[in-house]
């Protein structure tokens, strides 16, 4: 992408964000917008994924640990094509798959999350496992500044960096 074509997604995914929330009266607007460049370079430039394959045990996989920025997840898993557009609408809606937090019955979601410091646990076991399957396939995790000072998170770093994560 070029950096005029980040910056319209990034527009529109903001827009998305913003209406979801909105029109549920839920979800956490701040870290949405303030992660969606992130998760819009790393889906359209960093991670090798196909949404037609969610599947495939060769994908890069992402883990939102900081799971109340569900909505940002969504709309960009939207933008994707994971999930159906019209579906954001139900976001946080009862009956709905889109709920206040990722849920892995959604393809392009590897696990549930929004326990403070599991995310970057699980994404370490991943690591762990591509790397001694030698698998190409890259695990990124977005964490935020709540967890930083959860036990768990400190031994996932120190695993990581015992195991030689890159």
């Amino acid at each position: 992408m070029t950096p005029r074509e980040f910056k319209q997604t990034g527009t529109s995914l903001r827009n998305e964000i913003v209406k979801m929330c909105y029109e549920s009266r839920a979800g956490h607007v701040g870290g949405s917008l303030s992660s969606i460049d992130l998760l819009n370079v790393l889906y359209n430039e960093a991670m090798h994924h196909d949404p037609k394959q969610p599947n495939d045990p060769l994908r890069d996989r992402f883990v939102l640990s900081k799971g109340h920025i569900a909505e940002a997840l969504f709309a960009l898993l939207a933008q994707q094509g994971y999930i159906e557009h019209e579906e954001l609408s139900t976001f946080s809606r009862f009956g709905s798959r889109l709920i206040g937090h990722p849920n892995n019955k959604i393809d392009g979601i590897e696990m549930n999350t929004g326990a403070l410091g599991h995310g970057v646990c699980v994404a370490v076991g991943m690591a762990i496992a591509s790397k001694m399957n030698h698998d190409p396939n890259r695990i990124y995790c977005l964490m935020g500044d709540g967890e930083q000072a959860e036990g768990s998170v400190w031994e996932a770093a120190m695993a990581a960096a015992h195991y030689k994560l890159d």
